[in-house]
């Protein structure tokens, strides 16, 4: 695990919170225990697919393959804004307050347009 998240004390956080920060290593390219153990070889897999052409190329698996049915999961489990704010919390360092001021513009914003 990445030393980023060395400062969260994960006993101390709620079920919801744990999956907000699975949700942010997740995110991150790092995998989280909460979906299981690590697949083999996962640290040696690329990212994504960058490859031009890909539609035409073999498929090669990628750390997006094993994440992204994981990040869907904890999303509609918790909910897309509680991701949204554990990010803002855990990853960016931010309160509370301060996501939801920024949260609530944008949606404020996308009902107006």
């Amino acid at each position: 695990m990445s030393n980023r998240y060395a400062r969260i004390n994960e006993e101390e956080l709620s079920t919801e919170e744990r999956f907000g920060l699975a949700y942010c290593r997740l995110n991150s390219w790092e995998w989280d225990e909460i979906a299981g153990p690590k697949p083999e070889g996962f640290d040696e897999l690329p990212d994504y697919d960058q490859r031009k052409f890909k539609w035409l190329r073999k498929k090669i698996k990628t750390k997006g393959d094993l994440i992204d049915p994981v990040l869907e999961a904890i999303e509609e489990f918790i909910g897309e804004a509680n991701t949204s704010r554990y990010w803002w919390e855990f990853e960016l360092g931010k309160s509370t307050e301060e996501w939801f001021e920024w949260y609530a513009k944008r949606r404020l914003k996308r009902r107006t347009i």
